[in-house]
């Protein structure tokens, strides 16, 4: 019985040792982090709990104003067919809401904090030519907001955004495209927004195999729409212009195919039989260039590059008619065979026809060949 309750007493004493123990790290604990986690903690508490609503704007007795900046982090590309440009961009949003000032010597020297844009007012600024449905600021990332009511947020973006194609001179082609930003539901009078450059930030910019980059501009403009008589509207535009790197591959196979036109005025008018022959083979390379260069431009009859392959198919449908007739009237010994060596001399007619296509033909792919490079 003795062993008994010497066993519970030892029992009792280790328990209260280990109690005490707990308690004494976990106090150590808090008080190494407990301060300056609580005062974040409360400063974030006052703010939201005292904040009149996400919804109501910070000012109304004056404009609120907005300044927009964009970091361009990787252009994606462009779609020729459905007119749209493809980017990732970092949007850099500040504007000052009094509901958010707080005194850093309360708050042990806090001077910024983090809050969720869900948690607050944000600037209902729309890109307005986004070829999605809509295209609003509002994500996830946290804004930074600092003790004098100052915000600054900067969300990640993937935009597509439409853009108007020029592919007269492709594939030496460039493109602008503009992002136009603006306020969806508030005119000038309530949201005033500026640029915080008159460019687009490159220097965090990966380079695309296919386009360059050649300039970029940004610049605040004024708008009035029928909507809303005697009310303006601002907005910030972000340009950026945009070349294509060509290597010449398919100018100089378009312009080597076309001239290989001017062989068939080299081989003997006797045999106007093999001249037609080399002619279709000229015309379905053209053809299936022409078939090569649609699936790549829409509308490729627009370009020069597409009306220089017209042209090729034009002279081709010329030529194939004139050695047609070379070959109808051409002199012949039996049916069905042209006269070869000197056994009979072809028409005089029949020559100057021939030279007279050569020469035309020849002026023709010059013209062409030089539309090209204008």
């Amino acid at each position: 019985m003795k062993l008994f309750y010497g066993y519970l007493i030892l029992l009792g004493v280790a328990s209260l040792t280990c109690t005490t123990a707990q308690d004494s790290m976990t106090s150590t604990s808090y008080s190494s982090y407990d301060p300056e986690w609580y005062d974040h903690a409360l400063l974030r508490a006052n703010l939201l709990s005292s904040y009149t609503g996400k919804e109501t704007l910070p000012y109304y007795d004056q404009a609120n104003q907005v300044t927009m900046g964009m970091s361009l982090t990787k252009l994606r590309g462009l779609d020729l067919f459905k007119g749209t440009i493809q980017i990732n961009v970092r949007m850099y949003l500040d504007w000052s809401d009094p509901r958010l000032v707080w005194d850093p010597a309360q708050y042990r020297n806090i001077t910024k904090l983090h809050l969720l844009p869900s948690e607050i007012w944000v600037p209902d600024i729309t890109l307005f030519n986004s070829n999605s449905p809509s295209e609003s600021l509002m994500s996830g990332v946290s804004a930074i907001v600092y003790a004098d009511g100052s915000v600054l947020y900067v969300p990640p973006m993937h935009l597509e955004a439409t853009c108007t194609m020029d592919l007269t001179d492709y594939p030496y082609d460039q493109h602008k495209c503009s992002l136009k930003w603006g306020s969806w539901a508030y005119d000038a009078s309530v949201i005033t927004i500026d640029s915080s450059s008159d460019t687009i930030d490159l220097s965090e910019t990966f380079d695309h195999p296919i386009w360059d980059i050649i300039d970029t501009k940004a610049a605040k403009n004024t708008d009035f729409y029928s909507c809303c008589p005697g009310e303006t509207f601002e907005d910030v535009t972000f340009s950026l212009v945009v070349r294509r790197r060509e290597t010449h591959g398919r100018i100089a196979s378009s312009v080597v195919t076309a001239w290989l036109i001017l062989i068939v005025f080299l081989i003997s008018p006797s045999s106007a039989g093999v001249r037609i022959v080399f002619a279709g083979s000229v015309l379905i390379a053209l053809v299936v260039l022409s078939a090569v260069l649609s699936a790549e431009v829409p509308a490729y009859s627009t370009t020069r590059l597409g009306r220089f392959l017209i042209v090729g198919m034009l002279i081709l449908a010329f030529v194939s008619v004139v050695n047609g007739l070379i070959y109808r009237f051409y002199p012949k010994e039996k049916p069905g065979q042209l006269i070869e060596g000197d056994g009979s001399s072809p028409p005089r007619v029949l020559l100057i026809i021939d030279i007279g296509a050569f020469v035309s033909t020849a002026i023709i792919l010059g013209i062409s060949t030089g539309a090209l490079f204008v």
